[in-house]
């Protein structure tokens, strides 16, 4: 069974969840693509890479879910056309809860960067069907609208998380959009 991080549901409405986060780790790696999905392909495979023991120690590493993917911030310039930072993409996979940042083989890579996530509340809202940008969009707007009525402030970036390898058909996938927020 794969490991996924833990979390304790502290209301839940509809398809949408508020929930609470332990501290745990990530492999990230930032990918300079415009495609989402060309963007989340070469992240992964980097990463595999990583955790099938293409590391300093040769240690093959039990693969996680979700994997996790963050858009680059897009800021708007002088005018509301104008828009930067969208062709930036972030990967991650969750680190297995017995690693530390110390106990973590070394990448050879030096793409791949490790963060601790500290312990947190997350909004999350779940969807089914292939883990592509439209959906993820249209899963975001819900939750972001969510959010709006329910005078809840979000904070960071918005995650798309995908739990299930590619050949999963699209009607049984899991995934996710969520959210830090203030509470």
């Amino acid at each position: 069974m794969t490991e996924t991080p833990e979390y304790i549901v502290i209301m839940k409405e509809k398809d949408i969840e508020l929930r609470e986060y332990p501290a745990y780790i990530k492999a990230e790696v930032e990918i300079d693509e415009s495609s989402y999905r060309e963007a989340i392909y070469k992240g992964f495979r980097i990463l595999a890479d990583y955790i099938f023991g293409n590391n300093l120690g040769n240690k093959n590493i039990d693969m996680t879910s979700p994997v996790q993917v963050i858009e680059g911030q897009k800021i708007a310039m002088t005018t509301p056309v104008t828009i930067s930072g969208g062709d930036k993409f972030t990967v991650a996979f969750i680190m297995p809860s017995q690693f530390s940042l110390s106990t973590l083989p070394k990448p050879k890579n030096p793409q791949i960067f490790f963060s601790e996530v500290e312990s947190k509340t997350m909004a999350a809202i779940g969807f089914s069907g292939f883990y592509r940008e439209g959906q993820v969009e249209k899963a975001k707007k819900r939750l972001q609208k969510w959010l709006e009525d329910e005078n809840i402030q979000s904070e960071g970036a918005f995650i798309a998380a995908g739990y299930n390898p590619p050949w999963v058909p699209g009607f049984l996938a899991r995934n996710e959009v969520m959210v830090g927020v203030r509470m």
